[in-house]
C-alpha cells in the first residue's frame, strides 16, 4: 500500500527565493526514492483548526520505508536548513492509504 505525505506550511514572504531553492533540491530527493506530488496549493480557508496554512503539497511513496529513506536521506538532510529559513510554521504528516 502506498503513503501519503501532507505537507502543510506558511512561508516567510520575504524568503521565496529560498523556498524555491528548498523545493527544487527537496524535490529531486522526492523523486530519488520513489515519491510522487500527488497535487500542491494555496490555501484558502480553514475549516476547523488553528492554522490557516499558506501553501500544502501531497506527495505519494509506495512504501513507509521509502518515506524514511527520503526524509533521512543525507541529500535531503542538507536542505532542511532552507526548509527551516523558508517557513515560518510547517507541518509534515504521513497517512498509509
Amino acid at each position: 500500500m502506498s503513503v501519503i505525505v501532507i505537507v502543510q506550511g506558511t512561508p516567510h514572504p520575504d524568503r521565496l527565493d529560498i523556498l524555491k531553492q528548498y523545493q527544487g533540491a527537496a524535490g529531486a530527493v522526492v523523486q530519488k526514492h520513489g515519491g510522487q506530488v500527488v497535487t500542491r496549493g494555496t490555501g484558502v480557508e480553514s475549516l476547523h483548526g488553528p492554522h490557516k496554512w499558506q501553501f500544502g503539497i501531497i506527495l505519494r511513496f509506495p512504501s513507509a520505508e521509502a518515506v524514511r529513506a527520503w526524509y533521512n536521506d543525507p541529500d535531503y538532510q542538507k536542505v532542511i536548513p532552507l526548509r527551516t529559513q523558508a517557513f515560518a510554521d510547517l507541518e509534515i504528516n504521513v497517512f498509509q492509504e
